[in-house]
């Protein structure tokens, strides 16, 4: 499946981040109960509840991943909406654009995928949750982000078919837990599944939509390009032509293969 430059760095550090939590939460539970500290650590750790320490530090970590997860979608939002691609297709998308005077990113992606094709509504409304946990953790003392009633109800009634389709994901649970803030490490990764399908739904959102854009039009942006410039400066030859079309084919790899091929003809 192709995947934007946007999306891959995001899936490659939010694999590396689960995995860490995952491995994390394993250590924890393995922790016997006088545990010894590596003197190469050089670090004094001298819990007086090695299982309360341990319960602690877990939920540092899920509250951790939530905060990380939610930074990189925000990221990816914003360089999607600056692509210079997907301004040309005059989209009105633009995760930058603010709202209204105190909108949320958290209001902002919402209304950004209720726009995107093939998004459930409640994928949004459930990244839009995690999005809102993310300000409770690190504005603790003053955040007030929530879902609307009409969400939270909507939540409630989709239930079911959540708990039967997401390896008995508990949604109730989950918005209790919300109010409570205690986030469990099933909770954190089954809303990151949620970002990530979203995320998904958004880069096939943007190849379909910038398919759409005139062979002309890929071929003017080619006019500056640098490196093949550099490359069409050199003399006539059959590896010029190779080399030409190879680069215009890692370029626009998103492109169909007969699109690809009017590029490279109209350039060269």
């Amino acid at each position: 499946m192709a995947a934007t430059k946007y999306l891959q760095f995001l899936l490659d550090e939010i694999g590396h981040s689960v995995h860490n939590l995952n491995t994390i939460a394993v250590s924890l539970s393995n922790l016997p109960s006088e545990p010894t500290v590596n003197p190469s650590l050089n670090i004094r750790w001298e819990p007086k509840n090695v299982k309360a320490s341990s319960i602690s530090a877990r939920r540092f970590a899920i509250r951790s991943s939530i905060v990380f997860a939610t930074e990189l979608l925000f990221e990816y939002l914003s360089s999607i909406s600056d692509d210079v691609f997907w301004k040309s297709t005059d989209q009105e998308l633009n995760f930058k654009k603010p709202l209204a005077a105190h909108d949320s990113k958290a209001k902002r992606f919402s209304e950004f995928c209720k726009n995107v094709p093939g998004i459930e509504h409640e994928w949004i409304l459930l990244v839009e949750l995690m999005c809102h946990w993310r300000n409770r953790i690190v504005h603790a003392s003053t955040s007030k982000a929530q879902l609307s009633s009409s969400d939270r109800k909507y939540l409630e009634e989709k239930s079911s078919d959540i708990y039967n389709h997401f390896h008995h994901f508990d949604v109730i649970k989950t918005l209790s837990d919300y109010e409570a803030d205690k986030v469990t490490l099933k909770e954190a990764t089954t809303l990151i599944t949620f970002l990530i399908k979203c995320c998904r739904k958004i880069d096939e959102y943007y190849f379909s939509s910038i398919n759409q854009l005139s062979t002309e039009y890929f071929v003017k942006t080619l006019e500056t390009d640098e490196q093949l410039i550099k490359i069409a400066k050199q003399q006539e030859s059959s590896k010029r032509q190779r080399q030409i079309a190879r680069y215009i084919k890692v370029t626009f790899s998103h492109l169909p293969e007969d699109k690809l091929a009017g590029i490279v003809q109209m350039y060269t």
